[in-house]
């Protein structure tokens, strides 16, 4: 069960980007603020704040991606009938792996930021 939902979050996450795919200004702003190391990603499928002195455009798109992360989870886990913890958390291990490039961040599951 486990490789299906990693089939379908990979169709999403290429399709949908996670509800980024109508706005690809909105997306180029996420990958340039992630490239910077200003935003990364958490284990819990959530982008957050690398750099506290990121400016608050950098902070309040963070809070859309995460929203807009947040339905689409939400809508996988009802389809499924799973907690959206679980989608939430299968996504994080994928974009960890398969979408961030060197030199990016990622929290752990201890909470530590580290580089990719």
């Amino acid at each position: 069960m486990r490789n299906a939902f990693r089939s379908l979050l990979a169709t999403l996450l290429l399709i949908g980007g996670l509800g980024l795919a109508s706005a690809p200004a909105h997306a180029d702003a996420f990958d340039d603020a992630r490239a910077a190391g200003q935003v990364g990603e958490r284990a819990d499928g959530y982008a957050a704040v690398v750099d506290p002195a990121a400016p608050a455009n950098v902070k309040n798109l963070v809070n859309d991606i995460n929203a807009k992360r947040r339905a689409a989870y939400q809508k996988i886990a009802d389809e499924k009938g799973v907690p959206i913890e679980q989608i939430a958390a299968i996504t994080a291990e994928k974009i960890i792996r398969e979408i961030l490039q060197p030199g990016m961040y990622y929290m752990d599951a201890s909470g530590s930021w580290k580089q990719k």
